[in-house]
């Protein structure tokens, strides 16, 4: 299966760090940036390609203006099961807040938060454990 990404966030500096390091360890990979959590759930919503063998990978900030990423996660979960299905969320967060870590873990959405920026190691973590749950 193939992998692509989409990284939610309002730093363009923390999406262009994320995009350089996915896109440095595999050119060929699709990688997609948004500022605004709307715009990346319409986008999910509307490329509902059933053909389609891509699962994307979330990287997804939790403060974010206009629609947080845990409202992001409650808009994701209203989504029908095959959307859903296509995407991983990871959070990546400079948040030390402990009830932002228990709702990240509590929620079977998300799969874990890591800090940010996104590193060559996370990067390398990720793709690893996405693709032992898809073999």
């Amino acid at each position: 299966m193939n992998l692509a990404f989409i990284i939610i966030d309002d730093s363009e500096l923390d999406c262009f760090i994320a995009k350089k390091i996915i896109q440095q360890n595999d050119k060929s990979v699709k990688v997609v940036t948004f500022t605004d959590a709307i715009a990346a759930l319409r986008q999910i919503n509307d490329n509902t390609d059933m053909h389609s063998d891509l699962l994307t990978i979330i990287l997804l900030d939790l403060r974010l203006p206009i629609m947080s990423g845990f409202e992001f996660v409650e808009e994701f979960e209203r989504l029908p099961l095959t959307i859903r299905n296509k995407y991983i969320i990871y959070v990546l967060s400079s948040s030390m807040n402990r009830n932002d870590k228990s709702r990240v873990y509590s929620n079977e959405n998300i799969v874990k938060m890591m800090d940010k920026p996104l590193t060559k190691a996370a990067f390398d973590a990720i793709v690893t454990e996405v693709r032992a749950r898809i073999n």
